[in-house]
């Protein structure tokens, strides 16, 4: 026994832990069950068939972050009507058009072929001007021709004077929009929204931006997989892999203060307590029965709503009401580089499942103010196993491990005349900040029954090397299934 933890002291201060593995009979280097689960979802979730939004939030545009208007919703709205179409913009709808968007998504190529301008409902919102700055093309035309009922204005003139005028600071009215067919307007249905002001671009105007626009008023973004947006890149170095262990159903505080092994957070709020809430307990794939490995009894409090974000960005959505949930950053899943956060929803704990998700962010770089990003607020349920029975592999992460209590000293082995190198009378094993994964893919589910000990050590793409298995024994240092609640 002295023998073993000595071994695994040493690996774990060489940093030899640090490694990929993989589950057993697996005919690849790493199996992708995982990435095609991921793609699966991305393909299948869009904006107006994800989850509605768990707080309420009301933000009031500032001056400094002219890309993003004032926006409000409430708990339980769905993300259409709560997400702005600039923001959406940002996201990547910027180079999408009303007809591209519905095309794309399934729609009609001809959808909006006899219809009138209520198939556009940004039409309805926006300064008559940001209409015109987005589609120049009609500038020439005369009012009377293209908006015939429209009689609070001169006939005679033409469309770009026209909203040049006061009345152009104003939206398109109701009456108007109705009657006025789609087809007078030559080109606006395939105008990108990038190209208007207050969606793709800072309003024209910062004191008169119009109405806010959300995704429901621009035609076919609500209908647009994930996976237009979405990007899976190489997973980066200093990831850590672990395992779905057990669920717990809340009876109690969990806290680092009170000895818990609570890692997941926010960057606002890390190690987040959570009072009486249910948790998922995680282990490392590797010497997952001993106590060694500081990510074995990783816990995940379920629930939980945190501040979040980055810069003046996150801390005016912060202040505005915007939340995340609880949980590990997922960096090569996301909007362009902006990321994912996983965390478990929906806890069945009479089953032992939970509902693993991913949710999203959107972030950009500004002059002088530097790296700005929302909380990680857009939640995509993935169609990934997560069971107490099953103990299924889970994404690799950003996990930062939390020590629960010093370790104790290992006592050296007894000496051997004829070695050449002599043994400390104590070992106190270094811990790292972080068991990583280096150049690897996504990884597959392994059950406890199919999951392989042997370590399966990858470079960049050339022949494995295996290290001895770890046989699993009884220590006094095992620990794994410590009841927190």
């Amino acid at each position: 026994m002295i023998y073993r933890n000595l071994f695994l002291a040493i690996l774990f201060s060489l940093g030899c832990l640090s490694l990929p593995v993989r589950a057993e009979n697996s005919d690849t280097k790493l199996s992708d069950e995982q990435i095609t689960a991921v793609k699966k979802a991305l393909s299948t979730a869009t904006f107006a068939n994800s989850p509605p939004t768990t707080t309420s939030a009301t933000y009031v545009a500032d001056p400094r972050i002219p890309q993003l208007p004032s926006f409000s919703y409430t708990a339980g709205t769905p993300l259409p009507k709560a997400v702005p179409g600039a923001m959406a913009s940002m996201m990547g709808a910027s180079k999408y058009s009303p007809q591209s968007a519905t095309t794309d998504a399934g729609g009609d190529p001809n959808a909006f072929a006899n219809t009138k301008l209520t198939a556009l409902p940004f039409f309805g919102k926006l300064p008559f001007a940001s209409v015109v700055a987005a589609n120049p093309q009609l500038a020439k035309l005369k009012i009377g021709d293209v908006f015939p009922s429209w009689s609070a204005a001169d006939p005679n003139k033409s469309v770009g004077d026209f909203a040049n005028s006061p009345l152009g600071k104003t939206p398109i009215p109701a009456d108007v929009i109705a009657s006025t067919p789609t087809s007078n307007l030559p080109g606006v249905t395939d105008t990108p929204y990038g190209d208007y002001p207050a969606i793709g671009k800072p309003p024209i105007d910062p004191s008169n931006p119009g109405e806010t626009v959300y995704i429901a008023d621009m035609p076919g973004i609500s209908k647009l997989s994930f996976d237009n947006f979405i990007k899976i890149g190489a997973i980066p170095p200093g990831l850590t892999l672990l395992k779905f262990d057990l669920l717990h159903s809340g009876q109690r505080e969990l806290s680092v203060a009170n000895g818990d092994k609570v890692a997941a957070g926010s960057n606002k709020e890390p190690n987040a307590p959570c009072k009486n809430c249910d948790a998922v307990e995680l282990l490392s794939p590797i010497a997952a029965d001993s106590n060694l490995n500081p990510y074995n009894g990783t816990i995940s409090p379920i629930g939980l709503q945190l501040k979040g974000g980055y810069g003046l960005l996150g801390d005016l959505l912060t202040a505005a009401g915007v939340r995340e949930d609880s949980g590990f950053e997922v960096p090569y899943i996301g909007f362009g580089d902006c990321g994912s956060k996983w965390s478990a929803r929906s806890p069945n704990v009479k089953a032992g499942t939970v509902q693993q998700t991913l949710s999203f962010r959107y972030c950009f770089t500004l002059p002088i103010l530097g790296f700005q990003a929302t909380p990680y607020f857009l939640p995509l349920p993935l169609p990934l196993p997560a069971n107490e029975q099953q103990a299924n592999l889970l994404l690799p992460m950003m996990v930062r491990p939390v020590v629960k209590a010093p370790l104790p000293s290992i006592p050296s082995p007894p000496s051997i005349a004829s070695a050449s190198a002599s043994v400390s009378p104590s070992i106190s094993p270094i811990i790292p900040s972080a068991v990583g994964i280096d150049k690897v893919a996504l990884f597959g589910s392994a059950t406890k029954n199919s999951y392989s000990p042997t370590l399966n050590v990858y470079s960049d793409g050339e022949s494995s090397a295996k290290l001895p298995a770890i046989v699993r024994v009884a220590s006094p240092l095992v620990n794994r299934h410590e009841k927190f609640g």
